[in-house]
């Protein structure tokens, strides 16, 4: 997860920390992160560095909800700049779109797309997939990247919306009653992706404080903020959508500019001044998540094959053994092998789910 993320990532972390029984000076310079540059709401810090104190923290707190305490302290103030935009949106709807257009003022590695899907009883379902470029999957920098996006929306309605349903990669933890606290709906672990799921007739909830005036001043200024795609910036952000759309089935040229806001053959053209081409993109980001997936042994090769967006186990496993030589059941059983021989074999994740 190479990149950098803002400081407000760490809002109240010394507070949460405190509270678990941390110091967190130590922690914060056990991963090179100066405790005063957090008072600088411009400076970033690398990702990995916070994602890695955050898993650590929760594993010496043993407090395996960290990341959603941490998300629990925060007003909508701490989003910084996005903020003034996200409270004079008109809907749950505008908020959520305004979220995944300017998500790279936030950081650049969180990944957030929203999926429209048919459902007969519902009128139309909503799936809010949030994730991180590399696939990574933390548990405690996913479950506060997944509380903030539930928490910004409910409080911009004035709680006149929550998700239905909330799933999570990782596996259940021993007590869940932040979590439902947090994001008030059943809860699915082991699930296939991260993210949240509502009706589309849920996404109208109005937000009473809105003002068009302020959001057009508001999205000036941001547009201020994001990188011009003629910047060489494209490139990573095609790459950023295709770490949602590919897992979704949705991993087409046509799909990626719509999710950008490009034309395709304008996308095609900005990724040829990089010197890149669609394919060559889908591919390095297909042979990122075949990796990550294959080393989760919650995962078969065949739900591993559709999620690159192959139909068979089969065309996966062709394409995989002409990129790495060896088939993925045999990559698979090399990795356990080797973490066998190291004295830590990873073990089966039990599925979880509330009741």
């Amino acid at each position: 997860m190479d990149g950098q993320v803002h400081t407000q990532t760490l809002t109240n972390y010394f507070e949460v920390a405190r509270f678990c029984g941390l110091d967190p000076y130590r922690m914060l310079r056990r991963f090179r992160i100066s405790p005063a540059i957090l008072d600088d709401p411009d400076a970033t810090l690398p990702s990995n560095a916070v994602a890695d104190l955050l898993e650590a923290s929760a594993e010496e707190s043993g407090c395996e909800s960290f990341g959603l305490l941490m998300a629990e302290c925060r007003t909508l103030s701490s989003l910084g700049p996005l903020s003034l935009l996200l409270a004079h949106q008109g809907t749950a709807r505008d908020v959520l779109e305004a979220l995944v257009e300017y998500q790279g003022v936030l950081n650049e590695v969180m990944s957030l797309d929203i999926e429209h899907v048919a459902d007969a009883e519902k009128g139309g379902l909503a799936i809010v997939r949030a994730g991180f470029i590399g696939g990574y999957d933390g548990r405690q920098a996913i479950e506060l990247l997944m509380a903030i996006i539930c928490r910004t929306v409910s409080e911009v309605v004035s709680g006149r919306w929550h998700p239905d349903l909330a799933y999570f990669c990782h596996a259940a933890p021993a007590d869940f009653s932040h979590h439902m606290r947090v994001f008030q709906c059943p809860l699915v672990f082991d699930a296939d992706f991260n993210g949240l799921v509502c009706s589309e007739a849920a996404l109208d909830a109005p937000n009473p404080a809105a003002e068009s005036a302020m959001a057009r001043h508001a999205k000036r200024y941001l547009d201020m903020l994001v990188p011009d795609p003629a910047d060489g910036s494209v490139g990573e952000r095609a790459r950023r959508s295709l770490y949602l759309l590919l897992p979704a089935g949705r991993a087409s040229l046509e799909q990626v500019g719509a999710n950008l806001g490009i034309h395709p053959r304008a996308l095609q053209r900005h990724l040829e001044r990089e010197g890149r081409t669609f394919a060559m993109l889908l591919n390095e980001v297909r042979r990122e998540l075949a990796l990550r997936y294959l080393a989760s042994p919650t995962h078969s090769v065949g739900s591993v094959a559709q999620m690159t967006g192959y139909a068979t186990p089969s065309s996966f496993s062709r394409w995989f053994a002409a990129e790495f030589g060896v088939s993925p059941a045999a990559w698979r059983a090399e990795e356990r092998a080797e973490a066998a021989d190291q004295g830590h074999l990873p073990r089966r994740r039990p599925t979880g789910q509330s009741e």
